[in-house]
This record gives structure tokens, C-alpha cells and sequence, in this order.
């Protein structure tokens, strides 16, 4: 067979975030010019600035990523010679690969038809049993569940529902519709039995057009948060030899069994019988780095060398060491995973010793100081990968880093992931894909005395501010009197701190001296341990961090603006985003967790739920409707 070989010259990421950046950090390597796209809320951020050249999509609107004509037009006048469509939106989509083939660009992909093969996940199936790849027992008539229902044009936890009871299966079918259109362009939907404790592994495969196909080893992906990983890591501590073998040949047989080319990878889900296939996600993977990091690898670099023709090795590179990746969001998962948005000010994570390429702490971000986090798209902010000779100490060091980085901005996931990764069950690797429905670990890594603490640094440096910029007696401390008087006093809506400044020293929390104070770091003794707190004030937040743990805190007005109180029993929107369905009608009776309306924000759906038995009073919204956080969207009166 002979393979024609070419060169890519200008490469365009169909994408953004920051797989794109990801791209683009390969190309520079390889001497590639780059294209991004962008939309009108993605305008200002870093994968925009850091192409050559960017092209906005039409007219700019939100969904534009997802519109195969806008974006096959933007490599034609950007001058691109090839697509990379990255992960999520078209990745997936054999329509667009067979479009961006048909406008005379390389594909950064497999071939159209073995995305199409893959495409009809059900149909995928059946193909993998043909080839001998193990594969779950279909639905019978009878079947009580539980099930699942997925999304079968693309994968992240989009479109994907679990139903315990056969009476919801109407609903979660056609929510996860929705949801799948949304995200992917495509609202076909499946059904399959859900298999309870199972873990969920899958094998990164790479193929060239020459017949050679690797299979670089397995990732555990079993920590999950709606049915959406959130924790990766490189080997699997359940596979054994000859088990991680048996995964190898499989995913290798359902590679060569759909003509596969490119990067790619073929998901299971292990249990105490054996291991079923679940799907071939015909892309790059959000977790590679993993994969990259244990196999001294560059998975971007490889698909645009397979692109252009290029042979891979006989045989694949020996893995090393042990690499775990963590993704952070801008959700809070104390609060239903409710994703967040706003400025990001500060966002720095100590000991990162390169951004998308190997080592032994890397940074995969999308965003940087200053930017914008929006509604429109996922709240992943960034993913951060250790890499280390052993498991224990890629975890310990993966951990440390996360508690020490300063992320100040919407409310993200950093203290649950630092409890994931010293949680015993976690460290001695008995996980599954239920870790996070057995275990709450939403509490933050400062507890109430550390909050009070910081709260105490955060009012002396707020103090000190003040004394800086006073234009009279400066160089007094805040609130001096000659004799005793009442205590300074600041207010955050997490706690009140009174205190004191006297010839003798600081007055204020038990055992706790000052040792000094700016109005950006102060200095405390607690009970003869000192520690540096770091204070780094915005407007409305207030942001403390220390080696006690990361706080937030809201400044109280003094003297706050009146606003209108809003009645009891009322509806607000959590976030900003646009009302997909009202569920009721006014004068309609509700139960207590009744769905009233469903929000659509950053690709999720969100149910918003009547808090108490009663009569929906007020409905201020309707289908359609783009609504700010904090809006009115019913008031439910309670019953008698």
C-alpha cells in the first residue's frame, strides 16, 4: 500500500480552551503556523491570542463551534491545510471530517468511516462483538434496571442519565436529548444496563496508515461526578499484566476491526467477572497527558505525523512511573456541581514546571490571570498532571500543589479534588465509578478556626490599606486611642472580627499575636506557630491564603445600598443562563422537589426545585428567556 506524504503548513484548532492551546504548543515545536476560531464570548481569551491567525465564527453566537459551515469557511480564509477538531464539539462528527476531506484539508482525525462506525455507539457494539471484543448483555424485556441512558454522538458526561426506576426512563430520555443536541449537534440517545461498582478503564490507541497500531497502555478513570471523569491516572492500579494484555489485544482488534488511523480510545468498564467494551472515542482524550506522561510521548504530535503519512515504530515505548491528572471546574460541589462564572483574578499554582508538555508538574490551562469565565461553554478551567515514580508520590505532590494554588474567582472543585487524593480508599486504589456517591468530601480544606483566623489577617490588612492611604498620622495604627476604647470591628458575611491594636500588641482572637502586617501579607503567631497569610483583596471578595487552607470571604457594606427583599417561597436563578422548559403553570399545586423550571448553563441542564409543598404564586419566566443569576423565576407560596 503506498501512503502519500505531505506537510502541514497552517493548522487550525476547531476548538478552544484549552485542547486548543494544547495543539498549538505541539505546532510551534514542529514549526506549524496556527488558526484559531472564536465567538464573540470566547474573544478575548488566551487560545485566541496565542494563534497567528483567528478567524471569528459568522456571526459570532455561542454555538457557532458547531456549525460545520462556519467553521470549514474559516479554514479556507484563514489559509489553513489542515483541521485538528480537538475533543467535544465536532470531534466526533463524520459529517464534518468527510467536509473538511471534501474542501481539500487534512484531517487530524481517523477516516470518516470508522468515525461513522463508531457513531451509532449501539451499532458500535454489535461491531465490536463481530471482532470478539467483549461487550454487555443487551436490555431484556422485564428489565427493572438500573440504567443509563448516553449520548450516542459524543461522550464527557453530556446526554448521560442514570434511572433507577423504569417509570423515569420517558423523562431522562428526553432531557439527555436535549442535552446531547446541545453539546454535540446530535440528540440520538441509548439505553443500557448500568453496571453497579464497576470501574472504568480504557486503552489509548494510535494507528498509522501502514498497518502498525499501539496500544499505550490503560487509564483509570473511575472518579466521576455525573457520569463526567474528574480524576485520571496512568497505569490503572487494578490491572494486572496479564489483564492490562487482554485490554491491549481488545482494543487493538476494535481498531483494526473499523480501519482505525490516528489517535484514539476504546473504553471499558471492569468488573469482578471481566471487562466490557463501552465505547471507541474517536478523538484525542481530555486525560492523555496521563498517557504522554508515562510513555515519554507527544499524542499531538504523533496524530499530525500519522496525518501527513508518517510510519509509527514496530512497537510502542515502555511505560515508566505512574501519572495522575485532575480536572478543575469552576462548579461548586458542595452546592449540586452548580458551575460558576465571573472574573478569575488570580490563578497560579506553584511548582508547575511546564504547560503542556511532560513533567513532573504540568499545566493544561485554558484560561490565565484576568480571565473572563463565561456560561456559554464547559467550566473546566484547567487540568493539572503529576508525574512521579510511584503512585503515592504523584498523588502527595498532585495534592500539595492543588491546596497551595491560589484561584481566585468563581467557587471551583480545588478542595474536593485535594480530599479525593488523600483519601485512604483513593490511595490504596479500591475505587470505582460510585467513589463520589459513597463519599462526601465537599468540605473545604480550611476548617471554622482556619476561616476565623484568615478572617482576622484579612481585617489587619484591610487595616493596613487603610493607614497607607491616610493622609493624616499614617504610621498609627488603625483605630489608636490613647486609652481603652471599643474595639475595631470588620464584618464578612462568613464571619465578624473584633480586635484591637494597643502599646501592648494585637487584642482580638485568643493565643493569636501580630507579628506583622501590610496590605497584602500579614504575619501571625497562633499559639506559638507563625504563619504568612496572603490577602488579595476585589471588589466583593476577599481572598485569603495560608498554609490553614484557601478562604473566601464577602466584605460587608458598611453602609449598603437598600434593595428589594424578595418574597418568601422565591425561585432564584443559581446562575445566569437561558430557561430551556417551565414545568408548571401559575396556580399549579407543587410537592416539595418538584421541578418548577429547567435552566440550560455551560451545556447542563439545571432543575430548579420547588423547596416546599405549595401553590406556584409568581412565574416570571418562560422558554427561551436568558436570565441572570439571582432572577426571580417563580415563587412557590407554601401550603397550610
Amino acid at each position: 500500500m503506498t501512503v502519500q506524504r505531505l506537510t502541514v503548513k497552517r493548522l487550525m484548532v476547531a476548538n478552544r480552551g484549552e485542547i486548543a492551546r494544547r495543539v498549538f504548543r505541539t505546532c510551534r515545536d514542529l514549526g506549524i503556523e496556527t488558526v484559531s476560531v472564536f465567538t464573540h464570548a470566547d474573544a478575548g481569551a488566551p487560545h485566541v491570542a496565542e494563534a497567528d491567525h483567528a478567524v471569528l465564527l459568522g456571526d459570532g453566537s455561542p454555538k457557532a463551534y458547531l456549525d460545520i459551515g462556519l467553521v470549514v469557511e474559516a479554514a479556507r480564509v484563514s489559509g489553513a491545510d489542515a483541521v485538528h477538531p480537538g475533543y467535544g464539539f465536532l470531534s466526533e462528527n463524520a459529517a464534518f471530517a468527510r467536509a473538511v476531506l471534501e474542501a481539500g484539508l487534512t484531517w487530524i482525525g481517523p477516516p470518516p468511516e470508522a468515525i461513522a462506525a463508531m457513531g451509532s455507539k449501539i451499532e458500535a457494539k454489535a461491531l465490536m462483538a463481530e471482532a470478539g471484543v467483549p461487550v454487555l448483555p443487551g436490555l431484556s424485556e422485564g428489565d427493572a434496571g438500573p440504567f443509563i441512558v448516553k449520548a450516542s454522538g459524543g461522550g464527557g458526561g453530556r446526554g448521560m442519565r442514570i434511572v433507577h426506576d423504569p417509570a423515569e426512563l420517558p423523562e431522562a430520555l428526553e432531557s439527555a436529548r436535549r442535552e446531547a443536541e446541545a453539546a454535540f449537534g446530535d440528540g440520538d440517545v441509548f439505553v443500557e444496563r448500568l453496571l453497579v461498582g464497576a470501574r472504568h478503564v480504557e486503552v489509548q490507541i494510535l494507528a498509522d496508515a501502514h498497518g502498525t497500531i499501539w496500544a499505550l497502555g490503560e487509564r483509570e478513570c473511575s472518579i466521576q461526578r455525573r457520569h463526567q471523569k474528574v480524576v485520571e491516572e496512568a497505569p490503572s492500579p487494578a490491572v494486572t499484566p496479564e489483564l492490562r494484555k487482554e485490554l491491549a489485544e481488545a482494543a487493538v482488534n476494535a481498531a483494526r476491526a473499523i480501519g482505525y488511523r490516528g489517535a484514539g480510545t476504546v473504553e471499558f468498564l471492569l468488573a469482578d467477572e471481566g471487562f466490557y467494551f463501552l465505547e471507541t472515542n474517536t478523538r484525542l482524550q481530555v486525560e492523555h497527558p496521563v498517557t504522554e506522561s508515562v510513555y515519554g510521548v507527544d499524542l499531538v504530535r504523533l496524530q499530525i505525523e500519522i496525518a501527513e503519512g508518517a510510519a509509527l515504530p514496530g512497537l510502542p515505548p515502555s511505560p515508566v512511573g505512574h501519572a495522575i491528572e485532575v480536572r478543575l471546574y469552576a462548579e461548586d460541589p458542595a452546592h449540586d456541581w452548580r458551575p460558576g462564572s465571573g472574573p478569575l483574578h488570580r490563578f497560579e499554582i506553584p511548582g508547575v514546571e511546564s504547560e503542556f508538555t511532560v513533567s513532573g508538574l504540568r499545566l493544561d490551562s485554558g484560561v490565565i490571570d484576568g480571565s473572563a469565565i463565561g456560561t456559554h461553554y464547559d467550566p473546566m478551567l484547567a487540568k493539572l498532571i503529576s508525574y512521579a515514580p510511584t503512585r503515592e508520590a504523584a498523588a502527595r505532590r498532585l495534592a500539595t500543589a492543588l491546596a497551595r494554588a491560589r484561584i481566585h474567582g468563581p467557587a471551583t472543585n480545588r478542595d474536593l479534588l485535594v480530599n479525593v487524593l488523600r483519601h485512604p480508599e483513593f490511595r490504596a486504589g479500591t475505587i470505582d465509578t460510585g467513589f463520589l456517591d459513597r463519599h462526601d468530601l465537599t468540605a473545604p480544606l480550611a476548617g471554622h478556626e482556619a476561616v476565623r483566623v484568615s478572617a482576622l489577617a484579612a481585617a489587619l490588612a484591610q487595616a493596613a490599606a487603610n493607614r497607607a492611604t491616610a493622609k493624616v498620622l499614617g504610621g498609627l495604627p488603625s483605630g489608636w486611642r490613647n486609652v481603652p476604647a471599643k474595639p475595631q470591628r470588620t464584618e464578612f458575611t462568613e464571619q465578624t472580627i473584633t480586635y484591637r491594636l494597643t502599646r501592648d500588641g494585637l487584642h482580638s482572637l485568643p493565643g493569636v499575636s501580630l507579628i506583622s502586617a501590610d496590605d497584602t501579607q500579614v504575619v501571625l503567631d497562633t499559639s506559638g506557630v507563625r504563619r504568612r497569610f496572603d490577602i488579595a483583596a476585589y471588589p466583593g471578595a476577599t481572598f485569603v491564603d495560608s498554609p490553614l487552607g484557601p478562604v473566601r470571604l464577602t466584605p460587608l457594606d458598611r453602609l449598603p445600598e437598600p434593595t428589594e427583599k424578595a418574597a418568601p417561597g422565591s425561585l432564584p436563578a443559581p446562575m445566569p443562563g437561558t430557561v430551556l422548559r417551565v414545568e408548571v403553570k401559575a396556580g399549579d399545586p407543587v410537592t416539595q422537589g418538584q421541578p418548577v423550571v429547567v435552566l440550560e448553563a455551560m451545556k447542563m441542564e439545571h432543575r430548579i426545585l420547588a423547596p416546599a409543598e405549595g401553590v406556584v404564586a409568581e412565574l416570571n419566566v418562560a422558554p427561551g428567556d436568558h436570565v441572570e443569576g439571582g432572577t426571580v423565576l417563580a415563587v412557590i407560596q407554601k401550603g397550610e
